[in-house]
């Protein structure tokens, strides 16, 4: 029975960028043609298959598909393995899916591998309105691309998918006026949800000093945003993570507050009975080998050892 499960989350790594981003981590590939990025979900398919016996006493409550753009990138693939989730774990009947999206890359036949997945929300990585912010952060394509999601997305979409739009605070020659703008853009297409993203002082270039001046105004335009979300009628339920009632994320609350995560993919990390453990960044180890899933193991730490 359900009730007798271990709840636990997935998190299943799809490393594509139409173009690099200097400051969100974690392993990422430049999006290559579409039979490179078809090898490769077929190599996380076959990860995910091969682990999922050793679950068979865990029920999923929630998955984040994402680390780089999950949307657009392989709508085929991205459907066929969340289609195939069911079958290979106990999934709970209000299981939260979440897909990584950029502004100008969510098409029709995105939106239908969603539907076809279960996909309940979609985390867009917005970031700012202002096209000389955006620029400074190195975005692809332009903020006015998400003018043509939103009309992609139209009615029908929102009605069965909760939008995240993520925040940049702290990027270069930002102001409280082009923040302002920025959230309320978001709140304007739709957004449910927002995520602060912070732009870290070790993720930009500069000097020392210009860093701890950035430090500074990074505290004080995220005091603003909290303060304007607040009262838009989003609640602060996670360091820098607004909702509106009944939006909250279920992975961010389950990573935050130490629940069993698995991660699959290229440089996924995975928190189980207390063990820690990440898979290769190797690509070329990672798909010759991802139907052994022990041998993608970069390294692992035990519980006695983990802290």
């Amino acid at each position: 029975m359900a009730a007798d499960k271990r709840a636990i989350a997935l998190r299943l790594n799809i490393p594509f960028r139409p173009a690099p981003c200097s400051y969100r981590g974690g392993v990422t590939l430049p999006a290559g043609d579409a039979r490179h990025r078809r090898a490769y979900f077929e190599a996380l398919h076959r990860e995910v298959e091969a682990a999922a016996p050793d679950f068979d006493d865990c029920i999923v409550s929630a998955v984040w598909v994402g680390e780089g753009i999950a949307g657009h990138m392989c709508d085929e693939g991205l459907a066929e393995l969340l289609r195939a989730l069911p079958r290979m774990f106990a999934m709970a009947d209000d299981v939260e899916i979440t897909v990584t999206a950029h502004p100008g890359m969510v098409s029709v036949e995105t939106l239908n591998a969603c539907k076809r997945g279960r996909v309940t929300r979609l985390a867009i990585e917005y970031d700012t309105a202002s096209s000389s912010e955006w620029t400074a952060l190195g975005r692809f394509l332009d903020p006015s691309a998400m003018d043509t999601t939103s009309m992609v997305l139209g009615r029908s979409a929102r009605e069965t998918l909760a939008l995240d739009f993520s925040i940049a605070i702290g990027a270069p020659g930002q102001t409280y006026a082009s923040l302002r703008r920025s959230i309320e853009k978001a709140i304007g297409f739709g957004a449910s949800h927002v995520t602060l993203q912070m732009i870290g002082q070790d993720r930009l270039d500069g000097a020392a000093s210009a860093r701890a001046s950035r430090n500074e105004t990074h505290v004080q335009l995220l005091g603003y945003a909290t303060a304007f979300l607040t009262a838009r009628g989003f609640d602060q339920y996670l360091p820098r993570l607004f909702a509106r009632k009944g939006a909250s994320c279920c992975y961010a609350m389950m990573e935050s507050g130490g629940s069993d995560i698995l991660g699959f993919g290229l440089g996924a990390k995975t928190r189980f009975l207390g063990a820690l453990a990440e898979n290769t960044s190797d690509l070329g180890v990672y798909q010759a080998y991802s139907a052994v899933p022990e041998r993608c193991i970069a390294w692992v730490m035990q519980p006695s050892t983990a802290s």
